[in-house]
């Protein structure tokens, strides 16, 4: 037994030989393949975000809510490290690389992540997350962590787990194996990564109205060789600085439970310099290689600059970048929290301010971008992200506040998403970058009998009575799947193709069939192929 496989302009089908018509249900007409996209979305849980689902992936990404002016987007794709707020809010803690029009890309592994975004290791653009004990929000170790940095290729193979082994203690009294917080994990063009850690040791808190010999997190700032894995530079804020500059209040303190006075949140390296961000000082510090301060920039008084423009302060604040740096001048942005109750509601903004450098009290910061939405403001007591795009745009993720917004130049809010309800869903940061890549893996195929008058149906016709589902998770330039069909393995032949429809394609196929398998083609290449299923 075997088909003639034929084309025709309209599509695609099957034209079994006259003599096998009857014995395989085929009927003397044609078949025509068409698609449509698989996703179907899932609202059966009151507690959980909604969700999409898929035939061929049991990857279970939000369903993002979106608003949209029309006005132009920056291209790229979100990176969503979605996490539970405390309590089930979303169905998947994973995470996720989506379209801003929804579509999912690519679910990465279970289970906590922090960090989630693109980044180059030299030449080679990677992506990278931290995984580990403790959370940046909430828990036990609320605020802090301890674990690795995961670096993936562009096939999804993990090429390397960065894991500083500092000698750190927990406030259990004990140490771990990897001591990475999960605030920071900035791959340098110098072949390193910056990251964070927290070390519990013992502090005079005499100045706070504590006692002489108290408890204290000493928040740390470290730069990893990546060839090497050993730490090049070390900061320590208690070495340097007093504890009583700090905004947080003290109450009390122990070993299970030490005063967090400084809060390292995010460092940047520039040059032989370090710019590192306290949370709880409100201020964000530049030291040198020495690990002496050179300047500060103060979210009350300005700190070295002495001053901040009319009506701008900021406090809380997360996410410190330096760019367009030059000898006399450089950009400064926080995502400014401005709060750290979630009972406050201080709308959170993306803060930008252009510095005069060195500090000098004849020219003051100059205020650049204070953006926040000022018809739906969202108000952060923790974590959050503001990063600008290549087209002028910015995007902000809201921390502990499950909401991302991308603003234009002039802070006009042009695009918006949720993905978990009010407090039930978080991501620590979100950003949007471009990403490449065509997984080791193979495309995932599931053939299903059709549901009657689906949504296929009137495309398909009488004929179709079977349904494919395809996906390639992770995969960023597929354009179509090319389909073959047959009778067993051996008599597998073209099909026809379809177009890409989302990240699951939902195809129709001829009745009869017994075997089928499909094509990822990219640039009109065959790249890689799924496994034969049987019907």
């Amino acid at each position: 037994m075997h088909y003639f496989l034929s084309t025709i302009a309209v599509g695609w089908f099957i034209a079994p030989a006259p003599a096998l018509a009857r014995s395989i249900g085929i009927g003397s007409g044609s078949s025509t393949l068409c698609a449509t996209n698989g996703r179907q979305v899932t609202h059966h849980d009151s507690n959980i975000w909604p969700w999409q689902t898929y035939q061929s992936s049991n990857i279970t990404p939000p369903y993002l809510t979106i608003n949209r002016t029309g006005e132009d987007l920056a291209s790229g794709l979100l990176f969503i490290g979605q996490e539970n707020d405390g309590s089930t809010g979303v169905k998947q803690v994973s995470p996720f690389i989506l379209t801003h029009d929804n579509e999912l890309v690519w679910g990465g592994p279970e289970g906590d992540s922090s960090n989630f975004r693109q980044q180059y290791w030299g030449n080679q653009s990677v992506i990278t997350f931290w995984i580990g004990t403790g959370k940046a929000a909430y828990g036990a170790d609320a605020g802090r962590g301890w674990g690795k940095v995961q670096i993936y290729d562009d096939q999804y193979q993990l090429i390397k787990s960065v894991c500083p082994r500092l000698n750190l203690t927990m406030p259990t009294g004990t140490t771990t194996d990897c001591d990475a917080d999960v605030h920071e994990s900035f791959i340098t063009e110098d072949n390193t990564i910056l990251v964070t850690a927290y070390n519990t040791t013992q502090a005079d808190l005499t100045s706070l109205g504590g006692p002489k010999d108290g408890w204290v997190y000493d928040s740390i700032a470290v730069e990893i060789d990546l060839a090497t894995n050993e730490p090049v530079f070390i900061w320590s804020p208690l070495a340097h600085l007093d504890i009583n500059s700090t905004h947080e209040e003290y109450s009390s303190s122990s070993q299970t439970a030490p005063f967090d006075w400084f809060h390292i949140n995010s460092v940047q390296k520039w040059n032989d310099h370090y710019l590192i961000n306290s949370r709880h000082l409100w201020r964000t510090y530049l030291v040198n290689r020495q690990g002496e301060v050179v300047w500060y920039i103060d979210g009350e008084d300005g700190g070295s600059f002495e001053s901040l423009p009319n009506d701008i302060t900021f406090s809380w604040q997360h996410m410190a970048r330096l760019r367009n740096v030059s000898s006399t001048q450089a950009l400064i942005s926080w995502f400014a929290n401005d709060l750290d109750t979630a009972t406050s509601t201080v709308p959170s903004k993306g803060l930008t301010l252009r510095l005069t450098l060195p500090p000098s009290p004849e020219h003051p910061p100059e205020l650049v971008t204070n953006f926040y939405d000022h018809q739906y403001p969202v108000s952060s007591a923790a974590e959050g992200s503001f990063f600008p795009l290549p087209n002028g745009n910015t995007l902000m993720g809201y921390g502990d506040e499950p909401y991302i917004k991308e603003y234009g130049p002039k802070g006009d809010v042009r695009w918006s998403a949720q993905f978990a309800g009010y407090d039930l869903g978080q991501s620590y940061r979100v950003y949007k970058q471009q990403w490449q890549a065509t997984p080791s893996t193979r495309p995932s195929l599931v053939v299903t009998k059709a549901v009657a008058n689906d949504d296929l149906k009137q495309c398909a016709g009488k004929s179709s009575s079977l349904r494919g589902y395809v996906s390639w998770n992770g995969a960023t330039a597929v354009e179509k799947y090319r389909v073959y069909a047959g009778i067993d393995s051996r008599s597998l032949q073209i099909l026809g193709d379809v177009d890409k429809k989302g990240f699951e394609t939902k195809f129709s196929l001829p009745s009869g069939i017994k075997v089928v398998k499909v094509a990822a083609i990219q640039a009109g290449k065959i790249i890689r192929k799924s496994a034969i299923v049987r019907v």
